[in-house]
């Protein structure tokens, strides 16, 4: 999921000096409880960041999850601003591949696999100069198509939850 690449926002035109400027990028914990509620997700969990001690420069990340102590899967909602939706497109690791579009945005759904526990079902939204990232992390034995019909669930309940 995490592929490389860099963009900057800015530029300069006639009469404009001056470095580029770094674009801000979306926080995925930014999303309001109601809006997971909506989701049928707990609103009370939040779990931001990669783990102790781990941190990832160019990614955001805030895990989400149904309610209950023993869930299926988990959420993770990851952003960046140095990646790119095209990136997912061509990473090789990412399986099943297809476009789709939620809401007004560009989407590129797809699975990815690793070993042999390790599942999820991503959907990579268009969000300039960067992408977001829904991605359902198989906690049990769920189908792959159950999978990515809970993250096309979740990208379209928590969409507008998006900067515009």
């Amino acid at each position: 999921m995490l592929v490389a690449g860099a963009v900057l926002l800015g530029g300069c035109s006639s009469g404009v000096e001056g470095s580029p400027v770094d674009a801000e990028r979306w926080d995925p914990c930014s999303i309001s409880p109601d809006a997971i509620a909506a989701a049928g997700l707990d609103p009370e969990y939040r779990n931001e960041g990669w783990g102790t001690g781990l941190v990832v420069e160019e990614w955001a990340k805030c895990s989400f999850k149904p309610p209950g102590t023993e869930v299926p899967y988990f959420l993770s909602v990851v952003s960046s601003v140095d990646h790119t939706i095209d990136e997912a497109r061509r990473n090789s690791l990412n399986i099943d591949g297809r476009d789709i579009e939620v809401a007004d945005r560009d989407g590129f759904q797809y699975r990815t696999r690793v070993g042999n526990t390790g599942r999820s079902c991503d959907i990579a939204v268009d969000l300039p100069p960067g992408v977001v990232v829904f991605a359902v992390l198989d906690m049990e034995e769920l189908a792959d198509n159950e999978l990515c019909r809970l993250v096309l669930e979740h990208t379209n309940d928590l969409e507008t939850s998006l900067p515009k």
